[in-house]
């Protein structure tokens, strides 16, 4: 039976003692106490994947540096808060931890739950997002906030579904795995800005993968990449609580790109800031060397990049059982050598040497240049005609979608099609951002946005940059005619899902 320390009137309306009994229990090791002090609801949803991370007591706070770190951080839990505040008229308080630990300042916010009787450990979400609405697909429930009520279509919940359903084949997921799945749901917090993010997470971000919950709280929907470490940890059920951030974040990427741009889109650029030495493999390998270059962003890509090449080469079993060589606790990763991670690495690939793996790894991103891009410039010119008038040419040429416009002197505009009658229904952020108030979203899924020096493919009813060429990136005179002022470049037809431009269903815009 769930237990909890009474509210009476001389705590003055205050949660600070339940909190004081909470650490208490940590401290003295009664977790299954400590962990009943949490509502039910929390209780719920921490337990309900099945995931345990191995060396933390408590799984429903392992996102708390108390609980991660309890052997040097219980002898500093008192006073166990610092501030206390009073939200929504009471029914729920939120407290601030704080206090300076070997020399460094540890802070953590904890929030309670009062039912008119007993104050109760919740999570933010439960208190930020409580009255939101929620819409169910097969494998999600998904919280959205109230000024998104315009900003959601059954394709985000279809391409979310696809995607997990395409995830669990690559990682082995059994069908007993996607039942179990579809029984409880993934719950998704879809917030309207990345201040609600922060709100709820106390992480500027656009979002994460919340693992003492198990939910996802972002700024837009679908969010692969954090979908991603979810499915990856529930696959493995039982690991420690941090990996290695070029296994973790490279996964992510490899299979769900990262903040609104596929895999495909990433690519390019990973293999660009690689070859012009802008980032290495030597940085990544390092704890502390990736961590400094996520901060810039030029991580992920070569990350993604480095994760691909080691599963081709071994395959989904090895691979697994190297991410788990590369997880532990956050003191062993940020102290392992880079000589330790190169040396599990060639051990998972039999690759004799450090210097052979960079050598097969370059020549992996030459083949990939050559017959992985999404996106290039230049077009054969012998496809079946899907359009033409006086400005945009469109041919179905096997695999690709080649395009061609005559773009007069300043060549820029975006090509929509794939009208979508559930998709006009709905606001498209994306849209919204490249055109502000100019132009209405009429319900085109896809738009082949260009101008002199670069050409994307958008999905604007999930707000996604499915791929991009950019000259900048890979200069080509076959992209941009000076002289004729045509734009010539070419697609992977797959990433339409079959849909294709007509004579009945585009529009042109300009920029």
């Amino acid at each position: 039976m769930l237990t909890a320390v009474s509210y009476s009137e001389d705590e003055n309306y205050s949660s600070v003692p339940i909190l004081t009994s909470y650490f208490d229990l940590l401290v003295t090791g009664n977790f299954e106490s400590a962990g009943f002090m949490w509502n039910r609801a929390a209780l719920e949803r921490s337990s309900k994947l099945g995931i345990h991370y191995q060396n933390i007591p408590l799984k429903i706070d392992c996102t708390s540096p108390i609980v991660q770190n309890l052997g040097v951080m219980k002898d500093f839990l008192q006073p166990p808060v610092k501030r206390v505040e009073s939200l929504f008229d009471g029914k729920y308080q939120k407290l601030l931890y704080s206090a300076i630990v070997q020399g460094i300042l540890v802070e953590h916010t904890y929030f309670m739950e009062f039912d008119s009787k007993y104050f109760w450990l919740t999570y933010p979400q439960d208190v930020y997002a409580g009255n939101w609405l929620i819409v169910e697909s097969g494998y999600f429930r998904v919280h959205i906030h109230p000024e998104l009520k315009e900003h959601y279509n059954i394709i985000m919940f279809d391409t979310a579904d696809r995607f997990v359903e395409q995830v669990a084949d690559s990682l082995g997921l059994s069908e007993y795995d996607l039942r179990h799945l579809q029984s409880t749901k993934i719950d998704f917090y879809y917030c309207n800005s990345d201040e609600t993010v922060e709100q709820i997470t106390g992480q500027r971000t656009r979002g994460l993968y919340d693992k003492a919950s198990s939910d996802i709280i972002s700024s837009f929907f679908p969010h692969n990449h954090e979908v991603l470490h979810l499915l990856m940890d529930f696959k493995l059920k039982e690991l420690p609580l941090f990996v290695h951030p070029l296994f973790e974040e490279g996964l992510a990427v490899h299979y769900g790109g990262r903040w609104g741009k596929s895999t495909e889109a990433l690519m390019p650029l990973g293999i660009y800031l690689y070859e012009e030495g802008l980032v290495s493999l030597d940085t990544l390998i390092s704890f502390k060397g990736f961590r400094g270059s996520a901060e810039s962003d030029i991580a992920y890509p070569l990350a993604s990049l480095f994760n691909r090449f080691i599963l081709e080469q071994i395959g989904q079993e090895k691979y697994l059982a190297l991410y788990r060589k590369m997880s532990g606790s956050f003191q062993e990763l940020s102290e392992l050598p880079a000589d330790s991670v190169k040396s599990r690495v060639l051990q998972a690939t039999s690759i004799e040497s450090w210097e052979e793996f960079v050598k097969d790894f370059n020549k992996y991103l030459e083949d990939y240049k050559s017959s992985q891009f999404a996106a290039l410039p230049g077009n054969s010119g012998k496809g079946k005609m899907l359009l033409e008038n006086s400005s945009a040419i469109v041919r179905n040429d096997g695999d690709w979608l080649e395009f061609e416009f005559l773009a007069g002197e300043k060549p820029q505009g975006n090509l929509l099609f794939g009208h979508d009658q559930e998709a006009k229904l709905t606001y498209s952020a994306m849209f919204s951002e490249h055109y502000g108030e100019e132009a209405a979203y009429e319900g085109y899924r896809y738009g082949v946005r260009f101008d002199a020096n670069e050409a994307g493919l958008y999905d604007y009813a999930t707000n996604t940059l499915l791929a991009k060429y950019i000259a900048g990136v890979d200069p080509s005179p076959d992209y941009f005619s000076q002289v004729s002022h045509k734009i010539n470049f070419r697609i992977k037809k797959s990433l339409t899902n079959g849909v294709v431009p007509s004579e009945n269903d585009y529009k042109l815009l300009s920029h």
